[in-house]
């Protein structure tokens, strides 16, 4: 065991200098941004990164009013990390100059590898980049993004908020997608981590380096192949019992392996081995992108003592069907006792339902939406909270959102929110999101979300009590 925490303190170090370099070479940059090495040279040098950029590219003398350098070894200052954007037959030779330099890491682009069929021209990169000691990430893959220092090394058009959440994906069109859409539903990211082919650095090594990363409070993961599946459940193990890792893991079906393997070179793996290795490492597995995201933001939240739950809505036939997935998913909904029930009728209207889940009737505002929630919070009995808001024409949404981040702030328990309805609720979701409450559009994913903390709140007590045994 402590062999292992030897091992992945030691890569975790290696990857602190991939990922958080002093100086940043770019080897293909380019002026035109409609090409890959243009995207990326703009990105790189409008996100606010206050270290060294250099751009090299021997057909060029100055890019965008910057100083351009004819090859690696020309460039004047020490290099921690190389970005490598040329045609995959010269990607060899910038390795070799990369050797020389010193430089320590490299995020590689290029793609023509294994993914085609060209493992040797993968396997002499490899080959030269272990004999120089530089970490590799890729080949054919999107870059790297850490918003902390503002670094850029991505081709999207996408611009990253910062935020806690970090994602580590072996498709580049996950990584772009995926910031896309943090961007539209205010979801912040602390580091984008786009693995490729995985010539080198792999989900072990990324992991080693986010359980220790301070900015990053839960891991995202989008897996299709895994190379070392003893490496990976190791250092899956040893993340959850820091923090939260949640996993996608694509090609499950026999023609999922097979494009797998022509997405980027990688043996997809037997689906029952790997989910009973996720549930034994304590990592939480999703069948879909959607529920990727939703689980991962969940953890926006406390974690949870224990499963009971308590609904508040304004439309019964709402918090009947989340009772109901609650149910099914291994949560429990208790019984109010007397008192809290005859404390929540002296201020409900006589036609609403005190009872577990409690209906407050359309006409809920925020008045009455903070009452029970505070009532509710105060409760030793309930664990964690759902708040439940639907469009009825009679009460704007923004007044109950309130009210749960208020509650929210004083409370020491999750409160998640399931808000139906259309442009009418725009303003509630943007302060429940802006609140750092999660949001979700369905009984099912409110209640699967609400599972998910449950069931990890649950490994981390398992954890925390066999720890103060020893």
């Amino acid at each position: 065991m402590d062999e292992q925490n030897e091992n992945f303190e030691e890569t975790a170090l290696q990857m602190k200098k991939l990922m958080e370099p002093r100086a940043v070479a770019i080897v293909g940059a380019s002026g035109k941004i409609e090409k890959v090495g243009g995207a990326i040279t703009r990105n790189a040098l409008d996100s606010g990164y206050p270290g060294k950029i250099y751009l090299v590219n021997p057909n060029a003398t100055q890019i965008f009013g910057r100083e351009v350098y004819p090859n690696l070894e020309k460039v004047p200052g020490e290099i921690d990390l190389v970005e490598i954007v040329v045609p995959a037959p010269v990607v060899p030779e910038i390795m070799e100059q990369a050797v020389r330099k010193g430089v320590k890491g490299a995020v590689i682009i290029s793609s023509g590898f294994a993914e085609v069929g060209n493992e040797d021209l993968q396997n002499q990169v490899a080959r030269i980049a272990k004999e120089g000691k530089i970490r590799v990430i890729g080949p054919n893959c999107f870059g790297l993004i850490n918003t902390e220092i503002g670094l850029d090394l991505s081709f999207t058009f996408g611009k990253p908020l910062k935020g806690s959440i970090a994602f580590v994906s072996q498709s580049g069109a996950m990584c772009c997608g995926t910031l896309d859409w943090a961007y539209k539903e205010e979801v912040g990211f602390s580091k984008f981590i786009n693995l490729g082919n995985k010539c080198d650095v792999d989900e072990s090594d990324a992991l080693a380096y986010l359980m220790e990363d301070r900015q990053t409070r839960v891991i995202a993961m989008y897996i299709e192949g895994i190379k070392d599946g003893r490496k990976l459940f190791e250092a899956l193990k040893f993340a959850s019992k820091k923090k939260p890792v949640v996993v996608l893991k694509a090609g499950v079906t026999e023609s999922g392996a097979r494009a797998a393997l022509s997405h980027t070179g990688s043996i997809a793996g037997s689906v029952s081995i790997i989910k009973a290795a996720l549930k034994q490492s304590g990592a939480i597995g999703v069948e879909g992108v959607e529920e990727l995201f939703d689980i991962t933001q969940v953890f926006s939240q406390p974690l949870s003592r224990g499963r009971n739950v308590a609904i508040l809505s304004n439309a019964g036939g709402l918090s009947v069907m989340a009772t109901d997935w609650c149910c099914k998913l291994g949560l429990s909904l208790p019984t109010f006792p007397a008192e809290t029930v005859k404390e929540l009728k002296a201020f409900l209207p006589t036609i609403a339902s005190a009872s577990n889940p409690v209906d407050m009737t359309g006409d809920a505002d925020y008045e009455r939406y903070k009452k029970v929630l505070e009532t509710i919070s105060k409760m030793k009995t309930i664990d964690l909270i759902i708040s439940i808001f639907v469009s009825q024409g009679l009460v704007t949404s923004d007044g109950p959102a309130r009210a749960a981040v208020e509650t929210q702030e004083v409370c020491d328990k999750p409160i998640l929110a399931y808000w139906m309805g259309g442009s009418s609720i725009m303003n509630g979701l943007r302060i429940l999101k802006s609140g750092g409450i999660p949001v979700y559009s369905s009984p099912e994913r409110v209640a699967k979300a609400a599972a998910s903390l449950v069931t990890y709140s649950d490994f981390r007590k398992k954890i925390e009590s066999s720890q103060l045994g020893n």
